[in-house]
């Protein structure tokens, strides 16, 4: 084995493990912590506003092109022969799964989250009496990030899985 593989190999493992680490932590620990604390939890979405979606995005970009490398890599240019292995197939069914994770990341977390982040920062020019829609929308919005966000958790515990069973299936 290569140098260059292996460096590939452990930059895969350890931004996929950053980004299931981070995608769990936030699920089980943080939206909830945020709903909790009510109108207060406005102030940490602020607080994190563009931070932790463009740090997951990044995490998880590479963690899905160190990843198709290795697939490239480990099926010899996607030679259907190997790909339909059950290691083709494990790998290549924990990549899809890993995709799909972050294209719900993007498009519905990430995207939420900052929907939620802008009403929260409209409320605090807004007056008094049209806060409380702002609050509702804010929260709404907060909502389908959590959602979004036990959806990508589920799917990376499974991606992780089925990567670790990859060669020996």
């Amino acid at each position: 084995m290569n140098t260059f593989f292996l460096s590939v190999r452990v930059l895969h493992i350890l931004f996929g493990a950053i980004w299931l680490g981070a995608a769990v932590f936030v699920t089980l620990l943080l939206m909830p912590a945020v709903r909790e604390a009510g109108p207060d939890g406005g102030k940490v979405m602020m607080g994190l506003g563009r931070r932790v979606p463009v740090f997951i995005a990044s995490v998880s970009g590479l963690a899905v092109l160190t990843g198709l490398w290795l697939y490239w890599r480990f099926t010899d240019g996607l030679d259907p022969s190997l790909m339909n292995t059950a290691g083709g197939h494990t790998f290549g069914t924990g990549g899809i799964l890993g995709l799909v994770a972050a294209v719900i990341a993007t498009s519905m977390v990430g995207r939420n989250i900052k929907r939620a982040v802008a009403a929260m920062k409209r409320m605090e020019a807004t007056e008094p009496a049209g806060r409380p829609a702002l609050m509702e929308e804010a929260m709404r919005y907060r909502q389908r990030a959590a959602t979004g966000g036990r959806i990508v958790a589920v799917l990376l515990i499974v991606t992780t899985v089925l990567m670790a069973m990859g060669h020996y299936v």
